[in-house]
C-alpha cells in the first residue's frame, strides 16, 4: 500500500524543526568530517615565527654617551649603534703607542750599536793580522839573530793581547745581537698591547654585526654598561623561520624539503606564505634521570587517555613580503602539503 503525500504535507514535514537526536547525529558527523579533513591536511595551529636575533652587549665596560638608534630602526652592517665614553681608552692607547714607538727607537739604537761593534771587530782583526805578520817576519831564522830578544818578546805579548781584544769584541758583538733580538721581542709585545688598546678604543662604539632592525632598546645617556650584559636586541632581517609543533601521528614520511603553507593569524584571510621544511629535530628529550644514580624516571601519565606528543618542525619562509612583515613570535597556522 503506497502512502501518497501531497505537496502541503511534504512542505509541512520539511518545515518541522529537527529533534535533539537528529541534531546530535548531525553535529557528530560534522566533527568527524572535520577530524578526517584535518588529518588529511596535516594541519596545526601551534606554530610561531622565529627570527635570528642577537642580544647586543658591549665588548668593553663604559658609560653611554650617545644612542644612535631607536626601537624598530633598520640598520646596516657596521652602522654605529651606541657610543661609550672613550677618554680612558684613548689614554691607554696613546700610552701603548708611545711605548711601542720607544721600542722601535731602541731597536734602531741596538742595531746601530751592533754595526759599530762589528766595525770594531773588523778593525781589531786587521790590527791582529798586522802584529802577527810583524812577529812572523822578525821571528824568521834568517833575521832572528839581528832582532833583540826583548823586542820579539814584547811583540809576542802585543799579538796575544790583540787576540784577546778580538775575542772580547767578538763576544760583545754576540751580546749586541742578542740585545737587538730582545728589543724586537719587546717591541712585538708592546705592539700587541697597542693593538689591544686600539681594539678597546674602537669597541667604545658599538656597531651592527649584521643587517637588521633594533628592538627592546631602552638605554639612557649616562647608563653604565658591562661586557656580556645585553643592552638591546638586533633582529636579523635575513631568513625567517617558523617552528610548527605537529602531533607525532602526522609526521610519518615528512622530511626536509617538503613544501608547507603558513597562515599567520595576523594576516588571516589576507596573506599566506610558502615554506620548506628545513629539519625535524626529533631529538626532543622526554626521559629524565635521577641526579645521582642515573636511573630513568618514568613520568606519571593519564592511564585513560594518552595524547599524541607534539614534535617541532622547522620551516624556512620562501616568499617574504615587506608589506606583510613576519615578526618574531607571531603565531601561525601551518599546513603540510602532500
Amino acid at each position: 500500500m503506497k502512502i501518497k503525500m501531497n505537496k502541503a504535507d511534504l512542505k509541512a514535514q520539511l518545515q518541522k524543526r529537527p529533534n535533539f537526536t537528529t541534531f546530535i547525529f548531525i553535529l557528530g558527523a560534522l566533527v568527524f568530517g572535520i577530524y578526517l579533513l584535518l588529518g588529511y591536511l596535516r594541519f596545526t595551529d601551534n606554530g610561531f615565527v622565529v627570527q635570528i636575533s642577537t642580544p647586543l652587549a658591549p665588548r668593553v665596560a663604559g658609560q653611554v654617551t650617545a644612542v644612535h638608534i631607536k626601537n624598530g630602526q633598520a640598520v646596516k652592517l657596521g652602522d654605529p649603534l651606541v657610543s661609550l665614553d672613550s677618554s680612558s681608552y684613548q689614554l691607554n692607547y696613546d700610552s701603548a703607542k708611545a711605548q711601542y714607538q720607544q721600542a722601535l727607537i731602541t731597536i734602531t739604537s741596538s742595531e746601530k750599536k751592533t754595526e759599530l761593534t762589528a766595525h770594531k771587530l773588523k778593525s781589531a782583526l786587521a790590527e791582529l793580522n798586522i802584529l802577527r805578520n810583524q812577529y812572523k817576519s822578525k821571528n824568521d831564522p834568517t833575521v832572528k839573530g839581528g832582532i833583540p830578544g826583548i823586542e820579539l818578546f814584547d811583540l809576542k805579548n802585543k799579538v796575544d793581547a790583540q787576540a784577546n781584544a778580538v775575542e772580547a769584541i767578538r763576544d760583545q758583538l754576540e751580546i749586541d745581537k742578542l740585545d737587538v733580538l730582545s728589543a724586537k721581542e719587546n717591541a712585538n709585545n708592546l705592539k700587541a698591547a697597542m693593538e689591544t688598546a686600539k681594539l678597546s678604543l674602537d669597541y667604545t662604539t658599538v656597531r651592527a654585526p649584521h643587517d637588521g632592525h633594533v628592538e627592546n632598546i631602552f638605554l639612557g645617556i649616562g647608563t653604565h654598561v658591562s661586557p656580556a650584559v645585553a643592552m638591546f636586541t638586533l633582529i636579523n632581517d635575513g631568513q625567517t623561520y617558523v617552528q610548527a609543533n605537529f602531533e607525532e601521528t602526522e609526521l610519518a614520511g615528512v622530511k626536509a624539503g617538503d613544501k608547507v603553507t603558513i597562515y599567520p593569524r595576523t594576516y588571516m584571510g589576507k596573506k599566506s606564505f610558502e615554506g620548506t621544511v628545513v629539519s625535524i629535530p626529533f631529538g626532543v628529550a622526554r626521559q629524565t634521570n635521577q641526579p645521582f644514580s642515573g636511573v630513568p624516571v618514568v613520568q606519571t601519565e593519564n592511564k585513560w587517555l594518552l595524547l599524541p606528543q607534539r614534535l617541532p618542525v622547522i620551516i624556512q619562509i620562501n616568499n617574504p613580503d615587506k608589506k606583510h612583515p613576519l615578526i618574531n613570535g607571531m603565531s601561525t597556522y601551518v599546513r603540510l602539503q602532500h
